[in-house]
């Protein structure tokens, strides 16, 4: 675990955090806990969580209480190096009362969980409903077995059956502990499948305000509270509402004041190698095109290797990473498999567009079914589509060739529209309140939208209008500067290996002094103001409240 950290600096490490967090959260008792999960192997996700944390601890005074754990289909999939010890260790370092390996418990129950803290009982509330339980139970299963549907008979299938029992047991367990004791808030890094979604799950109908860190740039972190929580939506979907509200009011109101500033972020972003980007490092992440002329060019050129007329539109389609969150967000189809397949199936009768279907980079990690192959064989003999693995064409090409981009949430949906390339998306991400792309409801407004943007594209009409590109960009900002906290504790995502982080962190913890350090007034200004989002900056309403 910790990827490959030497052990002395490990060590030297434990005992820096230890003192710091020792000297800056005191020692004064509390009935009250912070619950925090660390349910991955990567260090920098489980020093994210509890950085933040720690820093909400010093404004309501609580215990830290860490739920860890991996059970052995999540082992085989993904935790390959998870040690339950180490994680043990770091979480006493950063001042956790108590450890609790969740598998440990859990394994074997077949309901619900005694749960003891602090030497009392805790009871449970209402159980979760049938009808959530299931989809987390799907969601899981699809993930650990990266198959992009659940089983047509899930009975018939004893892994299914494991998720099942395991996901009620758990559910049952975090219904106790956020929900019989005087929970502060819940910290994790993931809001989806059964560990940390049922525990997202359970917060929310106790009333308990949920934080959520990033596995991108340096810190960042979205807030969910009780009383901002309508319960119409998932996580993800109250999530977008509130990214939206914030961005209009916060942002989009004061453009002028920041368009300066979000025209330099999108000219970096060309190169950025940071997360959700880092697959297209080096060479082939660079987008240096600098005029329409400069885009004709390398568009003939790219155009003619995939066997396409430059002079008719191109439609670039993504693929998702099929068996990743199904359905943690509203979305058009029931599926990530159902929309790629029935935009292949429409796309093989639109004749009138040229089709570029790209896999997701990560392929292999989502999906052991061979999926986008099988899509891709059937429509082989259509020579205006064109399937073909996203590595194998730079950005400079994709962005000289497409011109409409078409997802259901990904990042393309913020990048292409920055760089003027319109984007239609079938489903909602954080960003899709916020203006940037045509966001459909429905198949009957999916289809219907296509339609009228490859209408508009063989008659030469602009399909992306020049707020749209703002917009964007203003979102390219919000997202890289202003919601991307720098701090000492935390850096950023790319410093690596493990022993380069931990060096740095330990040299933060021993020599830099934690009233310069942003975390605290950052956290602070957003749990205080119950903030969607964590900012770098104080981002007022221009001549209006807070």
């Amino acid at each position: 675990m910790w990827l490959g950290a030497d052990k002395k600096e490990f060590e030297a490490f434990l005992d820096s955090a230890s003192v710091y967090w020792r000297k800056n959260l005191g020692s004064t008792p509390s009935p009250r806990y912070l619950v925090v999960e660390v349910f991955h192997q990567d260090i920098r996700v489980a020093m994210r969580n509890l950085a933040v944390a720690n820093a909400i601890r010093r404004i309501v005074p609580a215990q830290l209480v860490v739920v860890t754990g991996v059970e052995q289909m999540w082992h085989e999939a993904l935790w390959t190096g998870f040690d339950v010890t180490l994680v043990e260790r770091l979480a006493a370092a950063y001042g956790a009362s108590e450890v609790i390996d969740l598998y440990r418990l859990v394994e074997g129950a077949t309901g619900s969980v005694p749960v003891e803290l602090f030497g009392r009982r805790l009871t449970p509330g209402a159980a979760i409903s049938e009808e959530t339980l299931a989809e987390f139970v799907s969601a899981t299963y699809c993930r650990v077995t990266k198959r992009p549907h659940a089983p047509e008979d899930p009975t018939a299938d004893p892994r299914y059956r494991r998720r099942q029992a395991l996901a009620r047991a758990i559910s049952s367990y975090y219904d106790a502990l956020l929900g019989g004791g005087p929970a502060v808030a819940l910290v994790t890094s993931h809001v989806d499948y059964d560990h940390w979604g049922l525990a997202v799950d359970s917060a929310r109908r106790a009333g308990v305000p949920v934080v959520h860190t990033q596995q991108t740039g340096c810190l960042k972190a979205y807030a969910l509270y009780p009383e901002t929580d309508s319960g119409e939506f998932t996580f993800r979907g109250e999530l977008t509402r509130h990214l939206g509200e914030f961005f209009e009011r916060r942002v989009w109101s004061r453009r002028a004041e920041v368009r300066r500033n979000a025209e330099l972020v999108a000219w970096r972003s060309k190169v950025n190698l940071g997360r959700p980007s880092w697959w297209r490092g080096g060479a082939s992440a660079s987008v240096d095109i600098t005029s329409s002329a400069e885009r004709a060019r390398l568009r003939t050129h790219f155009a003619a290797r995939l066997g396409f007329d430059p002079a008719r539109p191109i439609v670039a389609v993504f693929n998702h990473a099929v068996s990743d969150a199904p359905g943690t967000n509203h979305q058009s189809f029931p599926t990530l498999a159902d929309w790629f397949e029935q935009t292949a199936r429409f796309a093989s009768t639109c004749t009138e567009a040229q089709w570029l279907f790209q896999d997701h980079p990560s392929q292999f990690r989502y999906d052991s079914t061979g999926f986008f192959e099988s899509v891709a064989r059937r429509y082989e003999r259509h020579r205006h589509m064109v399937f073909q693995p996203s590595k194998d064409l730079s950005k400079n090409g994709l962005w000289s060739v497409v011109d409409l981009g078409v997802t259901v949430r990904g990042s393309v949906s913020n990048e292409l529209p920055a760089y003027g390339i319109p984007v239609i998306q079938a489903g909602w991400s954080e960003w899709s309140d916020c203006g940037l792309s045509t966001v459909v409801e429905d198949p009957e407004a999916y289809w219907k939208a296509l339609d009228s943007a490859i209408a508009a594209l063989r008659n030469g009409e602009e399909t992306i209008s020049a707020e749209q590109v703002e917009r964007a960009r203003l979102w390219l900002w919000f997202y890289r500067s202003a919601t991307d906290l720098f701090t000492p504790q935390v850096p950023h995502w790319e410093v690596w290996p493990a022993d380069y982080l931990l060096r740095a962190v330990r040299t933060a913890f021993r020599h830099i002094e934690s009233d310069a350090d942003p975390l605290f007034e950052a956290v602070e200004r957003m749990w205080t103001r119950r903030e969607p989002v964590l900012t770098r900056m104080d981002l007022p309403v221009p001549g209006g409240d807070r």
